[in-house]
């Protein structure tokens, strides 16, 4: 079922030996991206895919370390505007146990280390929540790479 938002959060998690758990994380979100989430043979729903686009932090810039975005614009069309780009990893990436879980930017889904998609569709929001803080608590050695998500 796609979801009715245009923007959603996502963390992947990811170990934090890689070299470069930013490429890590995309390769992680990757078998869950599609530009069209409709099958071309059979014109029907792909069940894996759940965005037609994605970008570290994005619209959610800062979240997971308790910062509210600095801008409204989106990363694109701020580069565009002012020729650079003020969306850093850094600001994007920080250890599964210490995320802040904001209930305003609280994320609709989580990619584990082993590639399996969890989420918040059909969940009240308080059994969410408390799922994302056994799974950030089970994977607090691992980084949490902030995604938007765009569906």
């Amino acid at each position: 079922m796609l979801l009715a938002v245009s923007h959603f959060l996502a963390l992947v998690l990811v170990d934090p030996a890689d070299p470069n758990p930013i490429d890590r994380a995309q390769q992680l979100m990757t078998p869950f991206w599609a530009r069209d989430p409709f099958d071309e043979e059979t014109g029907q729903e792909s069940p894996n895919v759940k965005c037609d686009g994605f970008t570290v932090g994005g619209r959610y810039d800062g979240v997971i370390w308790g910062q509210e975005p600095e801008y409204s614009l989106s990363p694109d069309a701020f580069q565009r505007r002012y020729g650079f780009d003020v969306v850093r990893p850094e600001n994007n990436m920080r250890p599964a146990s210490q995320v802040v879980l904001d209930p305003y930017t609280l994320p609709h889904a989580v990619v584990t280390p082993d590639g399996r998609w969890l989420s918040s569709e059909g969940k009240p929001i308080r059994a969410w929540r408390d799922e994302l803080v056994s799974l950030l608590d089970e994977h607090g050695d691992r980084l949490a790479v902030a995604i938007d998500c765009h569906f």
